[in-house]
């Protein structure tokens, strides 16, 4: 009985494991539903794209598409929506948008693992690049 539930897992890790769709869950784990066009006008893909890619989605069951409903007033069909199910939101949330420590908490840790120079000696290694002279061949005169 476990094989099912590993297939399902790979299944769903190969349908999310793509640019695009990790893009799109991005944007529905920070709001409570959206439409092709919005996903679209939020940089994700063009519609044309992003429809095969919320398509794919939905088959597995990552996200959920709500039946489009008419507003009586508005001409043509109206657009589905989208939504993350809301146990999953904050999962992907954390995953994909893990919250950023304040900056001054940031430069602390860098700082404590070696990572980011003080700021003397940055500025030193500044002035020794530009006492060297130009580093892409031209000559000053």
């Amino acid at each position: 009985m476990q094989a099912p539930t590993a297939s399902r897992a790979t299944s769903w890790l190969e349908v999310i494991a793509d640019p695009v769709r990790l893009g799109i869950l991005r944007s529905l784990s920070r709001v409570s539903e959206a439409t092709t066009t919005d996903l679209a006008s939020w940089g994700q893909a063009s519609s044309q794209t992003l429809r095969r890619h919320l398509d794919a989605l939905v088959s597995v069951g990552v996200i959920l598409e709500h039946p489009a409903q008419s507003d009586g007033e508005t001409p043509g069909r109206p657009a589905a929506r989208f939504s993350l199910p809301a146990e999953m939101r904050e999962s992907v949330r954390a995953v994909l948008d893990p919250p950023e420590p304040r900056a001054e908490e940031r430069r602390r840790r860098a700082a404590q693992a070696g990572r980011v120079p003080s700021m003397a000696a940055a500025f030193a290694s500044t002035k020794s690049i530009a006492a060297a002279g130009p580093m892409n061949g031209a000559r000053t005169t």
